[in-house]
């Protein structure tokens, strides 16, 4: 049986006409867009043609096979290979609360959706790195994170929920206003990210960032070095 994959599209606002006629005519079941900001300096975005760091966050869910074919044209279509254009990449899921829901989001209920495998990481391998922070503290966990090794990344604002729980079991006071950062990096480079953000914006400062991280197993629009080719 297909496994199903998180395929999430990262685009400049200016283009969001053409992605979203893109997923349209692929007739994808569902996606979800947002709304975010690029964390990169001024300097590289005038380099890169960019001129603005408003960005569109696509999220669809989609059998892994159908995304991987996705991928490719995404980068026919729209162009990835160009910087400033976009980037796109998918994320093993493990699972779904019940069948209904992955009927919605893919329009089939027969996928396979095991437990993440244990594998090995290779210089090529790619991570997704999330971190949840209070609102107002993304140039302090980008400084932490860019001084590790990140080359960037793209900022959703978001409310919590549980802030009362949060303050109960463990005494701090937890801001309802967020900051979502998404962070793709190097496999070899997520340990040293992921230390940075804790130690400069973790728990034991105001920005109370929580980290996670996740695999990428296909990438299109992102070049980091040489080792890629």
């Amino acid at each position: 049986m297909e496994s199903a994959v998180l395929l999430t599209t990262i685009a400049d606002r200016r283009r969001s006409e053409k992605y979203e006629s893109f997923f349209t005519a692929s007739r994808i079941p569902v996606s979800l867009m947002t709304p975010a900001v690029g964390t990169a300096s001024s300097q590289i975005l005038d380099y890169m043609g960019i001129g603005e760091s408003e960005k569109l966050i696509f999220f669809s869910v989609l059998p892994e096979e159908q995304a991987h074919r996705l991928l490719k044209e995404m980068n026919k279509q729209l162009r990835l290979y160009i910087p400033g254009t976009g980037i796109a990449y998918t994320i093993p899921l493990s699972s779904f609360a019940g069948a209904l829901a992955l009927k919605y989001l893919t329009g089939s209920d027969q996928l396979g959706i095991n437990e993440e495998e244990k594998t090995p990481m290779d210089k090529k391998s790619k991570e997704l790195i999330i971190a949840i922070t209070n609102h107002g503290h993304v140039d302090t966990l980008m400084d932490a994170a860019r001084e590790a090794g990140a080359r960037g990344g793209t900022v959703i604002h978001a409310l919590g929920t549980g802030a009362e729980q949060a303050e109960k079991f463990f005494g701090i006071s937890v801001a309802r206003e967020k900051d979502m950062i998404f962070i793709v990096t190097h496999s070899r480079d997520r340990n040293a990210i992921m230390k940075a953000i804790v130690s400069k914006a973790g728990a034991a400062t105001k920005a109370h960032a929580i980290v996670f991280s996740l695999p990428v197993t296909e990438i299109a629009g992102l070049r980091m070095d040489e080792d890629d080719e």
